[in-house]
């Protein structure tokens, strides 16, 4: 028989706290609009078990996992949702560093605690449990998600659904996985929220009063609402999260569930391929460039203007990190990279540290021999920039500016992945 345990912990952070996730936003929070969690679902056949943990946190840092892996032993998988109205819990970016933000020692403090608490909770705290996984849809046609480098390009609009029940079939979790950057709300917005996947959770608190909500972040590196929103704020949040909710509860009903499931857990760690920067002319005139051209964007194109923002952010990572490797101090340590998968029955997620772009998602679940793929990003670990594609470099942009690595990052990350097929 199949055991089961799940436990949620509030890692919402105090008032005053620096919230991540837009550049040159100092953002000390005013308040918590909605809490953020942690989640564990920890499941066990028997002979072989597992932990997934869900953080809503735009990373959760390489160390961090370590520590917390190294207190509780076995097999324990981290991943996070990537709001962009929560904390900092990893290195931030070189040009961030370079205006001083990193992560509140004190935050950090009371998160690591909580996360270590939640993990055990859920292994003390069991039941007969029978699992369902399924898989729905819902994309720009729905008005959800969608490509954020080019307007009809390439989405993933799979909605991937983990579900567990007790020994009376009622729901007691539900891990959601979907490739979208929660960033219906901006730099503008100073209220902790988990965005969208907080209105899914709060969907669910009615649907299925006993279940505790889990979401994990599928390859969203160039996915976002750029085209397909009609707002940026809380009632288009609510719009989309209700939207996705919607597509897991009929998921979720149309399951079938099992009270047995073969777990497999398995996790290498790659070198990835570095990039070389610019002498520090080019680079800073490239940068002043870039600053100068948005300085001078008119305001009466919302999209026009975000994506020269963009592109001067990257111009401005380019020019910090150029800096970095002149002094020889490129390093970081959410290096190496950690891939995994996790087997569940015939279904198998993948899991990479990193924003990585949908096309690897993609690429990995054709290329998968299970029944159902699933792919996390930003799981056990961030990574200093984003794994883009090589077809990405022509174009430039703020994806592959605030990159360390090169255009084949991706093919090393998907290669070593698929050799724990």
């Amino acid at each position: 028989m199949l055991k089961a345990g799940i436990a949620l912990v509030d890692i919402s952070p105090k008032e005053g706290v620096q919230m991540a996730g837009y550049p040159h936003c100092p953002r000390p929070n005013i308040g918590v609009h909605d809490p953020l969690y942690c989640g564990a679902l920890y499941l066990n056949n028997g002979k072989d078990d597992i932990v997934m943990v869900t953080l809503d946190l735009l990373f959760f840092g390489k160390k961090y996992c370590k520590t917390i892996r190294e207190k509780i032993g076995g097999n324990i998988m981290f991943t996070t949702s990537h709001t962009h109205s929560g904390p900092w819990s990893a290195t931030p970016l070189a040009s961030e560093l370079a205006e001083g933000l990193h992560d509140d020692p004190s935050y950090i403090a009371e998160l690591l605690p909580k996360v270590e608490a939640c993990i055990r909770e859920a292994k003390a705290n069991t039941f007969d449990a029978t699992v369902g996984i399924g898989v729905g849809h819902c994309g720009k046609e729905q008005g959800v998600g969608g490509n954020r480098r080019f307007k009809n390009g390439l989405q993933d609009d799979s909605v991937n659904v983990i579900c567990v029940k007790d020994a009376e079939g009622t729901v007691r979790g539900i891990l959601t996985n979907y490739a979208l950057h929660p960033t219906y709300l901006h730099a503008e917005n100073l209220y902790v929220t988990a965005d969208y996947p907080g209105y899914m959770r709060r969907y669910f608190h009615f649907a299925y009063p006993e279940a505790k909500f889990m979401f994990a972040q599928g390859t969203s590196g160039n996915q976002s609402s750029r085209y397909h929103r009609v707002g940026q704020n809380f009632e288009e949040a609510a719009r989309v999260g209700s939207t996705l909710a919607v597509e897991v509860f009929h998921t979720i009903e149309n399951m079938e569930f099992k009270d047995d499931l073969e777990i497999c857990f398995k996790s290498a760690e790659v070198d990835l391929p570095i990039r070389e920067y610019p002498p520090l002319d080019v680079a800073i005139r490239e940068m002043e460039e870039a600053r100068k051209a948005f300085r001078e964007m008119p305001d009466d194109d919302y999209i026009k203007k975000r994506n020269c923002e963009l592109e001067m952010f990257g111009k401005e990572n380019i020019f910090y990190y150029s800096e970095i490797a002149a002094k020889g101090e490129i390093s970081d340590d959410e290096l190496p990279c950690e891939v995994m998968t996790l087997q569940l029955g015939d279904t198998l997620i993948c899991g990479t540290q990193g924003e990585i772009f949908v096309e690897y998602g993609l690429e990995l679940k054709e290329a998968s021999p299970f029944r159902k793929t699933f792919v996390f990003e930003l799981t056990n670990g961030s990574l200093p920039g984003y794994i883009y594609t090589p077809d990405a470099v022509d174009d430039g942009g703020y994806e592959v500016g605030t990159s360390i690595f090169t255009g084949e990052a991706g093919k090393v990350i998907v290669d070593a992945i698929k050799k724990l097929f």
